[in-house]
């Protein structure tokens, strides 16, 4: 399995940073136990949740195209999401 280092940067408060820290704890926690899970953060918008975030990659990557971008939503009820990367993995690997 072929990896890249992603790298995320945001503007958050403290609060938001380490309930971020905790979220990001649990879904290693998670990867090491080989449990799937769905993990929610509650986007405050209309509070002062705005994070203008930037990702990097360290090596090439197919654009994320609006394809991608539909297919990676599995659930959405009433804009609640939740984005999966599997059918992204099944489009590019097959």
């Amino acid at each position: 399995m072929d990896t890249v280092k992603m790298t995320v940067e945001m503007q958050v408060t403290p609060a938001q940073g380490l309930a971020l820290q905790a979220m990001f704890e649990h879904w290693n926690f998670l990867s090491s136990i080989g449990s799937s899970r769905d993990i929610g953060f509650h986007v405050d918008g209309d509070g002062n949740f705005h994070p203008k975030c930037s990702v990097k990659f360290d090596n090439n990557i197919p654009d994320l195209t609006d394809e991608f971008r539909k297919i990676s939503v599995i659930k959405d009820h009433n804009g609640n999401r939740v984005y999966d990367f599997d059918p992204i993995a099944w489009k590019i690997n097959h």
